[in-house]
């Protein structure tokens, strides 16, 4: 039987196009499965904020009236501006091993987005830069993380069938935090912290760091400003964000850094991981999801670092040896001394000459594609 395409229309219709990705991987044991209601959340365009400068489509594709495929297209304004030129995303590309099935959605999605003008499109991607991107193509055989993506491994040859070939890769390291390597980093950052007049902030509670969420964000923004595919946040976004996350932190997991003047220099979000909780879960809160996630929190034997932020004038002077620091002193306090990196790009060698303090491997890689676009 032939595939069929159809365009995601109804609540009803979005919940199918979600439930999909559970469907295709619902037998594999790597994947930490997105939860649905944050996947609503995302792709809603009367919930998410990025929808206010961002166009988008999503399909599904069927056969014998059973969905075998979905795939997202986004034009997002402000990076279009940003990059001066008609870019275009995708996302949430997924489907089974048939190629009919990937060129009939890719072919679907690259045809809105050559009408709207767009002449390059890249991906997978979200809306912005907190959302889940890059392919996996190295590491199928180990657990994902609640901020990545898990693919199977066909999905890289559907890829080069398609066209797509290579803007750029992210990287991951696995890091072990053993007592020495924890003694190491915390007597750098107590020599960074007074020769710089620096001060590590404990925080208290969430209501505390809430308080700090718009220039822990802003702090994001300027660092992050000339990393690919980084647009930054708006006040709505960063609004949204901080009710979204910072509500379930471990706080001996964050770390703050403030100069004499009390303003915000550096910043390191951590958290318990949620791999085993949400394979558990397979997406869903209720009725026993959220047990699974709040024992995650409490009792756990490895750490996902999410994001580190320095400010520009504070590069190089042995902050993020502070932040690295505090993080590892919490996490041993937790009984926890492996930690996994959130995806940074191959080429950022600033971020990657923080884990040399650290027993560390490069473990997995994620590629982010590009094709340009025919124009009659």
């Amino acid at each position: 039987m032939s595939v069929t395409i159809k365009e995601v229309n109804s609540k009803k219709e979005l919940k199918q196009f979600i439930n999909f990705y559970t469907h295709l991987y619902h037998k594999n044991k790597q994947v930490a499965f997105p939860l649905i209601m944050d996947e609503m959340s995302t792709l809603r365009r009367d919930k998410n904020p990025a929808h206010q400068f961002c166009q988008c489509r999503y399909w599904v594709a069927c056969r014998n009236n059973e969905i075998v495929g979905r795939i997202a297209a986004i034009i997002n304004q402000k990076e279009q501006e940003k990059q001066q030129e008609p870019i275009g995303r995708f996302g949430w590309f997924d489907f089974k091993d048939d190629v009919e099935i990937s060129s009939a959605l890719f072919n679907t999605a690259m045809e809105w987005l050559s009408s709207h003008g767009v002449t390059k499109m890249h991906g997978p991607m979200g809306f912005t830069d907190m959302d889940r991107q890059g392919l996996l193509i190295q590491g199928y055989e180990l657990p994902g993380t609640m901020a990545t993506l898990y693919n199977y491994p066909y999905y890289e040859k559907h890829f080069a069938q398609l066209g797509l070939t290579k803007s750029t890769d992210w990287i991951e390291f696995e890091l072990q935090t053993d007592p020495q390597a924890t003694r190491l980093l915390t007597q750098l950052a107590q020599r960074a912290l007074q020769y710089n007049g620096l001060q590590s902030l404990k925080m208290k509670s969430a209501k505390q760091l809430k308080q700090l969420a718009p220039d822990i964000f802003h702090l994001i923004n300027d660092a992050y400003k000339d990393l690919y595919g980084y647009i930054p946040l708006t006040r709505d976004q960063i609004n949204y964000y901080t009710k979204a996350y910072l509500d379930f932190v471990n706080l001996k997991l964050i770390s703050v850094v403030v100069d004499e003047a009390g303003k915000l220099v550096g910043v390191g979000i951590s958290m318990p991981s949620f791999t085993q909780a949400l394979q558990k879960t397979k997406g869903k809160l209720f009725p026993f999801g959220f047990m699974h996630l709040l024992k995650a929190l409490k009792k756990n034997d490895k750490l996902d670092l999410y994001l580190i932020a320095v400010a520009d004038a504070y590069q190089n002077k042995g902050v993020t040896a502070i932040i690295m620091s505090d993080i590892a002193n919490g996490a041993a306090e937790l009984g926890i001394h492996t930690a996994e990196t959130n995806i940074e790009l191959e080429d950022n060698h600033q971020v990657q000459a923080m884990w040399r303090f650290l027993p560390n491997k490069q473990h997995k890689r994620r590629r982010c594609y590009i094709k340009s676009l025919k124009h009659d």
